[in-house]
């Protein structure tokens, strides 16, 4: 695998950070959630920045958030709005290679229990299977990998990462 990041994709709750960390250690590289980087920037947690802002801002704010990153050999878990913003997209194909964190809606449903609590860039009125059935077909666009984490321990989804990867680039010229 050559020497570019990984970023993770998908939906909250679909396990980007634990796999994330995993898989950083298991190739020996840093760690970074872009949801942390939002939060040191502002000073305060990711639903009161949400809150502060409104909806349209923050999706702005995490984009220009994204584009600000510059590195290398680095795991990094996105934001689950980052797939609103085309430019902020491309800066993340710019920077490695963009792997799709992909469960389905009842494990999501399940895992977040106060999806109010946790930063979701959700619309007035929008449920989160709205949520769902809006990015996923954005998630799945800008992937060059999708990872279903369904069944899966995080120790197979991170082999199933390095895996898909490995073959991945071996496909590019």
């Amino acid at each position: 695998m050559n020497h570019q990041n990984i970023i993770l994709i998908g939906m909250a709750a679909t396990g980007k950070s634990t796999l994330g960390r995993r898989l950083a250690r298991r190739l020996g590289w840093a760690f970074v959630d872009t949801d942390l980087l939002m939060e040191a920037w502002w000073g305060a947690p990711l639903q009161q920045i949400r809150d502060h802002l409104g909806l349209e801002a923050f999706v702005q704010a995490e984009a220009q958030q994204i584009q600000r990153v510059h590195l290398s050999q680095c795991v990094i878990a996105t934001g689950g709005s980052v797939v609103y913003s085309e430019a902020a997209m491309a800066h993340l194909r710019g920077q490695g290679h963009i792997v799709y964190i992909q469960s389905s809606f009842e494990t999501i449903s399940h895992r977040l229990t106060n999806p109010t609590s946790r930063g979701l860039a959700i619309g007035p009125g929008q449920t989160l299977k709205d949520l769902y059935d809006e990015r996923a077909p954005l998630y799945a666009r800008y992937a060059q990998l999708t990872v279903d984490t369904d069944g899966a321990t995080p120790d197979q989804s991170c082999s199933a990462i390095i895996l898909g990867l490995s073959r991945t680039t071996q496909d590019e010229p």
